[in-house]
Formats: structure tokens, sequence, C-alpha cells
């Protein structure tokens, strides 16, 4: 969403817009971006085999996609479609649309104060984001009470006022790597069970917990809470929860917190 001319990380998540289609890909411009566009190759396009690109893809389209290389040398950023899965789709979604609306807040609010919008970029946006890497996260700790980044008196009264009506701290999200396997006749149905008892048992009214399939014997463990410390507390009960009901069972299986 800033317009400098600054990249993308590698492995990053961003929306993308597709510009123009060709046989062998598209070329997409990159929303949060704009000085810079990226290469969806047909092969990043699915995971299954294309026989008409225009079948997945429209100019016009919006596209969740993962940075899956840059050359900075060349302005070159390659983009995959088929590494987004639909956690990573929707996280990402929300966090845009909270960046959006954290953004319009600060808008709203500078223009009780009759600030120009060059104003608002110069004296108000830009610290904002230099300090807290997205309005969505400033206005998080002005509603926490931990906001650093000194604002004009009218402007930060304004916005409190807004934030404690209006905006919606966003909830946090951790993933964990579950490798689990079973070795004996009835394994599938064991398998089946033990990821179903990790969702139900892991999600509450503080915590949701969601299984994501990658390719047995892997999979991901996606939490998402109001705060960090109760969802790392999940990942160490999952532990223990694992080490007790798989302890007799003819398995394999390792938890870790991905970072």
């Amino acid at each position: 969403m800033d317009e400098k001319d600054d990249y993308p990380e590698q492995d990053e998540f961003v929306l993308a817009t597709v510009k123009k289609i060709m046989p062998y890909g598209a070329f997409c411009n990159l929303d949060e971006y704009p000085a810079h566009d990226g290469f969806l190759h047909i092969s990043q396009v699915s995971s299954g085999w294309i026989r008409n690109i225009r079948e997945h893809l429209r100019e016009g389209q919006k596209l969740v996609v993962k940075i899956s290389g840059i050359d900075k040398s060349k302005r070159q950023i390659d983009l995959s479609l088929k590494q987004v899965s639909e956690s990573d789709k929707k996280r990402k979604m929300e966090a845009y649309k909270a960046e959006r609306k954290a953004r319009k807040l600060i808008e709203v609010a500078s223009a009780k104060t009759g600030l120009t919008p060059a104003q608002v970029r110069e004296t108000i946006m830009e610290p904002l984001l230099a300090e807290n890497g997205s309005a969505a996260t400033a206005l998080e700790a002005l509603h926490e009470g931990t906001l650093k980044t000194k604002l004009p008196k009218d402007i930060a009264a304004a916005l409190s006022e807004l934030v404690t009506k209006e905006f919606t701290p966003k909830r946090v999200a951790i993933r964990a790597e579950l490798m689990l396997a079973f070795y004996d006749s009835n394994g599938v149905e064991e398998l089946r069970q033990t990821l179903q008892q990790i969702e139900t048992k892991f999600s509450d009214k503080d915590t949701k917990t969601q299984v994501i399939y990658l390719g047995a014997p892997n999979y991901y463990l996606d939490l998402e809470s109001d705060d960090y410390k109760t969802a790392e507390k999940q990942i160490g009960k999952m532990q223990k929860y694992l080490d007790a009901i798989l302890k007799q069972a003819k398995c394999e299986y390792a938890l870790e917190r991905k970072k």
C-alpha cells in the first residue's frame, strides 16, 4: 500500500491484479507495491495441468499470490498462485481489509482538523508507517495505549474517538507443522480421528484451530487467537496431548512451531 519504490519480501503474500495474460503466464500489478509488476508463470497458476490459461485467469482479476522470486538487478518479481492455500488467502484478505479500514479512519479523523490529503500523508501517514509498519498496527497500538508515534493532539484525540467506536483489533494467527503417520492396519481411520480431535479440542471461544493438509504425512496447524501468548500456549498443550493419546499407538509424529 505504500507508494515508495520498495520491494516485497521473498515468500510474502501480496494482493495482485491481473494486467495482461499471455499463453505462458500473466503479468500482474502488485497492488501494495504500485512501482512494480510481477509475472505469474503458467506452471505456478495451478497444481494440475493447464490447457488454456484463460480458463483460470482473466484481466482485472484480483489474486492473493506468493512472492516466489526477486531479481532486483532485472526488476523482476516472480509470483505463485498454486503455493497459496485457502487459509493464506483468508489471512491476507483480512489483513488487507483491516489496513484499508485503518487508513480510512485516519483520513476521516484528519479531515475533522482541516488537513489536506498531502498534509495527512506527510505529517500523519508516513510517521505511522515508518514506526509501526502498517496503519492497522498503529491503530491497534493506539487502542491499547502503546502507540509511540507522536501525533498532533487534535489528530490523536479524533483518532482515539474513532478507534474506540469502530476499530476492532485483529486477531493473531500462528502456524505449527505436524508430521503424523500411523503404521497399523487401521491407520487411516486413526489419523482421521486424531486430526479431528485436534481441531475440536483446541478450538474454543478464545482460540480456533484448523488442520491444513499438505500431503501425507505433513500438515499445518493454524491457530487464531486474541493474542500470541494464548496461541503459543495451545501449541504446548497440543504437544502434551499428542504425547498422551499416541503413547501406545504404532505411529510417528513431530510437532514444531513454524517461524
